[in-house]
């Protein structure tokens, strides 16, 4: 079944808060795509970036909107400027880290879709008071959820 076109204005998407005050917006979800596809734009702030870990199940395409951001991919550093694309297939270990001083932005394609799930289960707002959840939390989460999403937590990063 071919999914309709689908139009997602520059401030729509499922807001979710990760750890280091990185925000994760997903822009486009698995049933909006018939299963082609997910689109995440993360909002990395300075010394924001997961742990080292591998996708079972997707692979990643990262384009950089703004900023700088250092990539380990399979045990290659990548420096990436605006514009840059990194492609992290999976069962490679990865991790993103921004060394910076100023924000970061970037896109991730995820194919096939399902790990934006992950972010909206491990950024929801703390169910005691409603607000965005404490880092002490979403890391609890993070380490609860990756099995269920065929993500394996390698260690921190090594940037």
């Amino acid at each position: 079944m071919n999914s309709p076109p689908l139009f997602v204005a520059a401030d729509a998407g499922h807001r979710s808060h990760g750890p280091a005050r990185e925000l994760y917006i997903t822009r486009l979800q698995a049933p909006q795509t018939s299963g082609a596809l997910s689109l995440c734009e993360i909002r990395l702030p300075p010394g924001g970036g997961p742990p080292l870990h591998r996708h079972t199940r997707e692979d990643e395409i990262f384009i950089i909107v703004e900023g700088r951001v250092s990539f380990i991919v399979d045990g290659r550093i990548f420096e990436a400027g605006p514009g840059a694309t990194l492609f992290a297939p999976r069962n490679v270990p990865h991790t993103f880290k921004n060394r910076g001083t100023a924000p970061a932005r970037l896109l991730v394609l995820l194919t096939p879709p399902g790990g934006e799930e992950l972010f909206h289960r491990f950024g929801a707002p703390d169910p005691r008071t409603g607000t965005p959840p404490a880092d002490e939390l979403i890391v609890e989460r993070i380490l609860k959820l990756a099995p269920e999403f065929g993500i394996e937590l390698l260690g921190p990063s090594p940037l």
